[in-house]
């Protein structure tokens, strides 16, 4: 029994010295383990592509020294190993560069690290993508593009710089920024966001300091898709910046929906326009389904249009506006803006059959419209409408000044069923023999309040149902019979001996908004604030 238990006291040490070796091992071997995750865990760091005419394609690209020569060795780099947060592709300023950028599918940036395609050296360099879509950015998160020149060649079917989402998500792509780039000459669009018909496209988007000229389709869009009973807003945070669009003429061919306008934005949560320009588009559009504008919202929601200038748009056929809130936009505001010599309305708030939304809860205030709704155009200088079945509520339109034009229907115009509105405190203008509101269709609940009239031949004219003028201001505020669409209260009619130029061209030079220097005695409760915001 002795020797048995001198045996199993023997065999007791050895096991415990071999688990106090395990677990020396062990804390040696844990420290190892963590180290080698955490290496693993560590971003790569981001690179920096250059590309330029004398480069070569078998190159590394990894300095200016090194740089490759065309878009496709780019291309073949991203599907080959993708972008990865901070990544950069810089082309050289001044060069020129035939072929397509495609960034599809990559891992993407992060916000502290977005991928960059951009230009070094000096100036700018020039991506020319002949019949193609200049760069197209898919389904990759925190994208900035910026100082590039974009110019597509004849015969050209795509769009500038196009961004889409292709697949269903649960959540918005983010970090889409386009600054500082000049584009010019596509197909389709200058720049378009496209959703693609998808619950959810991007967020977070910046197109800043750009200039698109000259696209047949548009110069900027940000679209979500137009399905009736839409119950979302695939886009959220815009902020379109100091560009400028000019020239882009509409297709004549394409006759069941609008093209030429400026800038557009369509199925937005949350979003800014401000600072830009739109002129000279919509020129070669006869679509009969309406538009293009200058500048406007449809089926979106808080979106925001400020110290804008918009001029010398028009179309064929219909609209060819100003500004415009359309097809059911909710509590958002076009807010001290410049609209003068366009075809169109100069501020228009209208809603049909099959729009996506009520249309509610929006505002016109503090804005100029000079010469807009030209002679034969059928428009005024602020103009609001409602198909028969459709509503607008909630309507404020208040310290505008509206300077009609010679041959115009009018200088304010409502139209159509079932508006409530409130329009208040704006000086508005008529020229000898002009009209200065006109009113038709029924189920109206409007209050016109605090108003300043003028006609340049000292008569007032206000227009019921086109066919019965009422000449006198008291006629007008104590109309009955069917005249409860509308009240008016505390209204004047007095010349307010403006100064300053009203005659404006349609020639543009900068992507900042031109403001008129007028001036006038009312006071500044009455009437747009006359110089810039």
């Amino acid at each position: 029994m002795a020797l048995r238990r001198h045996f199993e006291n023997q065999r007791r040490r050895w096991s415990d010295a071999g688990a106090s070796r395990q677990s020396r091992r062990m804390t040696f071997r844990v420290p190892i383990l963590l180290l080698f995750a955490w290496i693993a865990s560590v971003p790569a760091p981001a690179a920096v592509y250059f590309v330029s005419p004398q480069g070569n394609d078998n190159r590394s690209g990894e300095s200016p020294a090194e740089a490759w020569k065309t878009v496709d060795r780019v291309n073949r780099h991203i599907q080959e190993r993708g972008l990865r947060p901070g990544d950069a592709i810089r082309f050289r300023g001044g060069g020129r560069f035939p072929g397509h950028l495609v960034i599809d599918g990559s891992p993407g940036g992060t916000e502290s690290g977005p991928i960059l395609v951009s230009s070094y050296d000096s100036g700018r360099a020039t991506l020319l993508p002949a019949g193609q879509t200049g760069i197209l950015i898919r389904e990759t998160p925190w994208v900035t593009v910026s100082n590039l020149n974009l110019e597509a060649g004849q015969g050209n079917d795509g769009d500038g710089i196009r961004c889409d989402r292709v697949r269903q998500g649960p959540t918005r792509i983010p970090g889409l920024t386009i600054r500082d780039c000049t584009i010019t000459g596509f197909a389709w669009h200058g720049i378009m966001v496209d959703a693609l018909q998808h619950t959810n496209g991007f967020e977070r988007i910046r197109i800043e300091d750009c200039v698109t000229s000259r696209n047949r389709h548009a110069g900027i869009m940000i679209y979500g898709g137009n399905p009736t009973g839409r119950t979302g807003y695939p886009h959220s945070d815009l902020a379109v910046r100091r560009c400028l669009a000019a020239d882009n003429p509409g297709d004549p061919d394409l006759l069941q929906h609008h093209s030429g306008s400026g800038i557009f934005v369509d199925g937005v949560d949350s979003g800014e326009v401000t600072d830009c320009v739109s002129a000279g588009n919509g020129a070669e559009c006869r679509s009969e389904r309406g538009g293009p504008v200058g500048i406007w919202a449809h089926a979106s929601r808080r979106i925001v249009i400020t110290r804008c200038e918009s001029f010398g748009n028009q179309s064929l056929l219909r609209d060819g506006g100003g500004f415009d809130l359309d097809g059911g936009c909710e509590d958002s505001i076009l807010r001290g803006n410049f609209s003068h010599d366009n075809h169109g309305p100069g501020f228009l708030v209208y809603t049909y059959h099959g729009a996506p939304y009520a249309d509610r809860g929006c505002r016109i205030l503090e804005n100029i419209s000079i010469h807009d709704g030209a002679r034969g155009s059928g428009y005024a200088g602020v103009e609001v409408g409602a198909e028969d079945g459709c509503r607008i509520s909630e309507l404020e339109v208040a310290r505008n000044t509206v300077i009609a034009p010679s041959g115009s229907v009018g200088a304010v115009r409502i139209s159509g069923h079932n508006i409530q509105a409130v329009i208040r405190d704006n000086l508005v203008l008529a020229p000898e023999h002009g009209v200065l509101v006109t009113l038709s269709g029924f189920q109206h609940k409007l209050s016109f309040e605090g108003n300043r009239y003028w006609r340049t031949d000292g008569i007032p004219v206000f227009l019921v149902d086109a066919q019965w003028p009422v000449p006198s201001l008291e006629l007008w505020r104590n109309s009955t019979g069917p005249e409860t669409r509308f009240t008016a209260r505390n209204e004047v009619f007095v010349n307010p001996k403006l100064k300053g130029n009203t005659g404006w061209s349609t020639r543009y030079r900068e992507r900042t908004p031109r403001w008129p220097d007028l001036n006038h005695p009312l006071g500044t409760g009455v009437g747009a604030p006359l110089v810039r915001p």
